[in-house]
């Protein structure tokens, strides 16, 4: 009885989550006036159906060089972030020093401040760089937005590697990078695998610095292209939603990619 109660919650749970992404290919495959209908049918009919926004968006706006941008923007984000993130949390982990307590409480009231309060000073620097319209520009500000929960996850991880491995390695011949590079981040993997999870999904649904720091229309991300179905009088409610489904595509697939290293994670973590 326990199990089916435990059953049915999950049940109940998923359905919960994967709600929005069912609507949001409902609202994509019928006429907007059903959708926005005073009692919109959960279960609409199928010749109500049609695939002809997902066609529509492809052929009317440019979603494939938006996703290329997003897509080169958060790759280049979570591999910058990565690199300051581990090292950071690898410091933060084996050194105790009030240097590092005091790094480790800044990185956490960094994390604190919202982004639309750092895209004006943001914004400024860039300018003054010359960098405005440009994607480097979107790849220090997420970096900037991603590394201090990211350190933290990765210290969190590298707390549960005993340390004794690290001295291991040294006494081996290994200096103290050579042991945390052959060493300790194989044994990580799990953790980088889940801070490159949450890096990429920050960086590629990153809208206040992809709409401020970027006006070049070749440029957008997919968030700014997004906002561009919706106008001053009317929103194109299917084809938000087929280019919306359509940008969920690359999170899901790093999801299947990174599976195999969440798992063994999850289960090394059960084993001890």
């Amino acid at each position: 009885m326990r199990e089916l109660r435990l059953g049915l919650a999950a049940v109940v749970l998923v359905g919960l989550v994967l709600f929005p992404i069912y609507w949001m290919l409902v609202t994509a495959s019928v006429p907007s006036h059903i959708v926005l209908s005073r009692q919109p049918p959960l279960l609409p009919s199928w010749s109500d159906m049609s695939f002809a926004a997902f066609t529509g968006v492809m052929g009317r706006r440019p979603i494939g060089t938006w996703l290329i941008n997003s897509l080169l923007v958060s790759c280049a984000s979570v591999l910058l972030s990565l690199v300051v993130a581990t090292l950071a949390g690898y410091s933060l982990s084996r050194f105790r020093s009030r240097a590092q307590e005091a790094s480790g409480l800044m990185l956490l009231v960094s994390k604190m401040l919202p982004g639309s309060l750092i895209v004006i000073p943001f914004y400024i620097m860039f300018a003054n760089a010359g960098l405005i319209d440009n994607r480097l520009a979107l790849v220090i500000a997420n970096t900037s937005v991603g590394v201090p929960f990211a350190t933290w996850m990765m210290k969190g991880f590298f707390d549960g590697i005993p340390p004794d491995l690290d001295a291991a390695a040294r006494i081996d011949g290994c200096s103290r990078l050579q042991a945390l590079l052959y060493v300790v981040l194989p044994a990580a993997k799990p953790g980088i695998a889940a801070c490159a999870v949450y890096l990429f999904i920050v960086a590629w649904a990153d809208f206040v610095f992809a709409r401020t720091l970027v006006t070049d229309p070749r440029l957008w991300t997919v968030t700014t292209g997004l906002a561009s179905f919706v106008g001053e009088h009317n929103v194109d409610w299917p084809g938000l939603m087929a280019a919306g489904t359509l940008s969920m595509l690359p999170v899901f697939v790093l999801f299947l990619l990174l599976e195999p290293f969440l798992v063994s994670g999850l289960s090394a973590g059960s084993v001890k």
